[in-house]
């Protein structure tokens, strides 16, 4: 007697293959039915269902005809017929079929039976776990609000029908945003459906929207999708946006087709957009704002100019046209005062085009307006803490999100912000004890952020950092290697792991994360300035040498309009790096003049050529190339060499205090104290606070035995940076000089413990990567 094989539930099957049917691997599909068939046994429906699948997955892709299609839709009822009623795992996969044979019915163009079906197959509960199944819905709903909108536009529905289909749109953008979070999608690449859906409700939903007279619905459309906390995903899908938005001020304007396209292989027919270039949707915008100026000011219509003001906004940053986004946000202002986003972009706007003040007597104004969004506190703190230079307000502001808002999506952002805010003020505080206190804090915050939100790497990176600062480097160690398992490629924890490694002195291992970082990001100078001085540590001089021609190398072909004359007779050298210095040897000859002290506009005759009036970013980052090239040729004794590099970064960047310090260490090194001095006492005066500048400034004095001064300006620097062991060092130097034996041993015990993690780099230097696209 034969025994029969039992049959695997239908659930089960679909669970298993989820992965291959959504990534339409269909020949991993028929190997698993063939494996699975020799065990169990798999129901005739089901396999009718999967070659149904597979047929309309291929006409879609360009590989089937429409005759292949009722053959699908065959197979498809007789799946429905074998369904037997009772049994879970039948009704689901009968849901399935009937929503797949709506959206055959769709191509053959029988839009009510379409219609029928697809409603007939949303209308049963179903298992939403798993991706394929998302995926079925989704096309599902998608069909609905295609069918509703086509029958609506043949008159063979009423016209109040087409809100039906913008709910359609709308549950469409809801599941798309779902299925990418549950995802964990980096790129739409990854989800060509998901992708392919939104871009049709992006195209269809807001005319839908603008048919049915609701221009505000319309652009709140487009705001669900730009609010989702996904930027990988918003790259995507932002210019999508702000075309969609063009559209609809262009529909609401003339109601007429701009272009003609396919949709995509499911939509056919006109849509009103303009075409993606940005010419193009600038045009729009200037006639929307043209069509604004005119329109007369009235209760009854806010609501419309308030939809263009959107519509300019999106369109303006995209192009990155600041100075007329601020004209028409002013504009705008007249219209409505209750709007934040208005506000706030206003501020942003201001930011860039470099009217800081400015922007934060708006961020003020925001503020003030609308204490309960906590959305315009968090923006604002943001830029308080950045480029308006006021970390109190960014603890003010983002500490009333933190109190008021708990539980709120934000509220990781808040407490990252927040733990910014307190360690920035600590940064500026001078007091040992008060310093200490906002440490603490901020770290305590930043820790919060951490936990609240572990997937984002920002937060976890941050933490690092500030841990690494405080030299709790196996803290830090521990927290940048978590980072890194959220995302192994991570240019700035590589390279904080790397510094974290030279602190430890483990250089061989620093390095070989350094080269690795590299590979990831080799336009990255931060690295190659990390590379530079872990060769330098080893005495790899050749080697350092090797990665300063590299970095000069790479900003030539960055900035091939901006080259210096000494850096194109460097590139030129296709000799071995021995002959580098050779190169530098008609620029030693070049005439010093001793620099005069710098006033309080940081004025100097320290120039070559005469002082000019601005520093573009990429002439600051190649003065600080050479400042390096200047390091390694003095730690292998070439004055000479060093002191070319140094006037040409000069020449570059006259009054930046790292600059003068990197030459008046030349000047020293060449034993001219009296330049050197000068040169010290000039960045000093730019920068009153630099550890630097009164480390070595106290240094000269040690060596002139005018200890007084020098035991004045080393206190005063190891008060600004308490981490600074050669501050200690030469502190210690001078109560050694002074016959103070029990302070000296306490200053050499500190410089001591400091030393020993002390890392190549300062730690902040990751968060502000010298890549070409933060210049």
């Amino acid at each position: 007697m034969v025994s029969r094989k039992k049959t695997k539930p239908i659930q089960q099957l679909l669970d298993e293959l989820d992965k291959p049917l959504y990534e339409r691997r269909w020949e991993d599909v028929k190997q698993y039915v063939r494996k699975a068939s020799k065990k169990v046994a798999i129901p005739e429906g089901f396999q009718s269902f999967l070659e149904a699948l597979e047929v309309t997955d291929c006409y879609f892709a360009g590989g089937k005809s429409k005759d292949d299609l009722n053959e699908a839709r065959d197979k498809l009822d007789q799946v429905i017929g074998l369904c037997q009623p009772g049994d879970p795992g039948d009704a689901f996969l009968r849901q399935l079929a009937t929503i797949l044979r709506g959206q055959l019915l769709w191509v053959l163009e029988d839009y009510k039976g379409a219609l029928y079906a697809v409603q007939e197959g949303l209308r049963c509960s179903g298992d939403t776990t798993q991706l394929h199944t998302c995926k079925v819905l989704l096309e599902g709903t998608l069909c609905t609000a295609l069918c509703t909108e086509a029958l609506c536009g043949a008159h063979q529905l009423k016209a109040g029908d087409l809100t039906h289909s913008l709910d359609a749109y709308e549950e469409c953008l809801r599941l798309s945003v779902d299925m990418l979070q549950r995802g964990q999608a980096q790129s739409l690449s990854h989800h060509p459906t998901v992708a392919k859906v939104m871009k049709v409700c992006l195209e269809r939903g807001p005319l839908v929207a603008m048919r049915v007279g609701d221009a505000s619905r319309a652009v709140r459309f487009c705001r669900k999708v730009l609010q989702a906390k996904m930027e990988s995903v918003l790259k995507d899908v932002r210019h999508l946006c702000t075309v969609s938005l063009a559209s609809i001020f262009l529909f609401h304007v003339s109601n007429r087709s701009y272009s003609a396209a396919e949709v995509s292989s499911l939509v056919s027919g006109t849509r009103h957009v303009p075409s993606c270039l940005p010419e193009e949707s600038l045009l729009v915008c200037t006639l929307a704002k043209a069509y604004v100026d005119t329109w007369a000011v009235s209760v009854n219509s806010l609501l419309s100019p308030m939809v263009v003001f959107d519509l300019l906004t999106l369109s303006l940053v995209d192009l990155k046209l600041h100075a007329t986004l601020m004209e028409c946000l002013e504009d705008g202002m007249r219209f409505t005062t209750a709007s934040p986003h208005l506000w706030t972009q206003f501020a942003l706007a201001l930011t860039s085009n470099g009217q800081v003040k400015q922007a934060l007597a708006v961020f003020h104004e925001c503020v003030s307006q609308f204490p309960d969004d906590p959305l315009t506190l968090l923006t604002a703190a943001n830029f308080a803490v950045g480029k308006g230079e006021r970390p109190d307000l960014c603890v003010e502001w983002s500490n009333k999100v933190v109190e008021r808002f708990k539980g709120h999506f934000l509220e990781a952002r808040a407490q990252f912000l927040l733990g910014r805010g307190y360690w920035v003020l600590s940064e500026q505080e001078t007091v040992s004890q008060k310093r200490q206190e906002l440490h603490r804090r901020g770290l305590r915050h930043l820790q919060a952020a951490a936990e609240i939100d572990s997937k984002d790497i920002g937060y976890s990176f941050h933490l690092a950092v500030c841990l690494a600062e405080s030299r709790q480097l196996h803290s830090a160690k521990m927290e940048v290697q978590r980072s890194l398992t959220i995302n192994p490629g991570h240019t700035g924890c590589l390279h904080l792991l790397a510094l974290i490694l030279t602190a430890e002195k483990a250089y061989l291992e620093a390095t070989k994360i350094c080269d690795h970082a590299l590979q990831k990001q080799p336009d990255n100078f931060g690295l190659l300035d990390c590379k530079i001085r872990l060769d330098m540590a080893v005495d790899n001089t050749s080697g350092a040498l090797a990665s300063c021609k590299a970095a000069l190398a790479l900003w030539r072909s960055l900035y091939s309009e901006e080259g210096s004359r000494l850096i194109d007779q460097v590139i030129q050298d296709n000799q071995s790096m021995s002959e580098f210095d050779t190169k530098l040897q008609d620029y030693a000859n070049l005439e010093m003049v001793d620099p005069d002290l710098a006033s309080d506009t940081g004025s100097s005759q320290f120039t070559m050529s005469g002082p000019r009036a601005s520093v573009s970013a990429s002439n600051a980052l190649q003065a600080r190339i050479w400042c390096t090239v200047a390091d390694v040729f003095l730690k292998v004794g070439k004055t000479s060499d060093a002191l070319s590099c140094v006037r040409e970064a000069q020449f570059l960047a006259p009054h930046f205090p790292s600059v003068l310090l990197s030459y008046g260490r030349v000047m020293q090194a060449s034993d001219n104290e009296k330049a050197s001095g000068e040169l010290y006492r000039s960045a000093l005066a730019l920068q009153p606070t630099n550890p630097i500048a009164l480390t070595l400034i106290g240094q000269l004095m040690y060596h002139s035995k005018r200890y007084d001064q020098a035991e004045k300006y080393l206190q005063e620097a190891t008060a600004v940076d308490q981490l600074n062991h050669e501050a200690w060092y030469w502190l210690g130097e001078v109560f050694s000089s002074q016959g103070h034996k029990e302070l000296a041993a306490n200053c050499y015990r500190t410089a001591l413990d400091l030393e020993l993690t002390a890392p190549l780099q300062p730690f902040s230097v990751v968060l502000s990567s010298l890549v070409p696209s933060s210049l």
